[in-house]
């Protein structure tokens, strides 16, 4: 396998966003560079002549708020502030234009392994598959075992 250079990581936020960025750290090697990406739904915000304005102040309180989550996901690699990425808009086209403008290697992804219908129409790390111009890794998110 070659070497990744630039790997971006795209993580939902959720408790699986680990086992992404675990499977993610089996990629870095000295001298990779690390980004790590959430893509958020635009805010909604009041109609009128001022919808652009509110709509950027939306999105200003939307980062304040998920900036210390995908931090946090961050803290122990010393990443800089300017390789944690929050977008709005849609998932996989927004992840795959950054991993373009990053010169990524590499986009890494997670994946509940859809089934039945859902895997006909889609999911996000498909659709990140499919129109992604760099290799990518699709994590198997596994689910925790049910108890009785």
């Amino acid at each position: 396998m070659s070497r990744y250079n630039t790997l971006l990581v795209a993580l939902d936020l959720t408790q699986d966003s680990a086992q992404v960025l675990s499977g993610a750290s089996k990629l870095v090697t000295t001298g990779s560079h690390l980004h790590l990406v959430h893509v958020a739904e635009h805010p909604v915000t009041a109609l009128g002549s001022g919808t652009g304005r509110n709509h950027r102040h939306g999105e200003l309180q939307v980062r304040q708020e998920l900036f210390p989550r995908l931090q946090a996901y961050a803290d122990g690699m010393a990443l800089p502030p300017d390789h944690l990425h929050i977008l709005f808009g849609d998932a996989p086209q927004e992840i795959t234009y950054l991993a373009g403008k990053l010169g990524a290697d590499v986009i890494v992804t997670g994946s509940h392994g859809e089934k039945g219908l859902k895997r006909l129409l889609g999911t996000t790390a498909t659709d990140i598959l499919h129109q992604a111009a760099c290799d990518v890794l699709i994590v198997r998110i596994h689910e925790p075992a049910q108890g009785t």
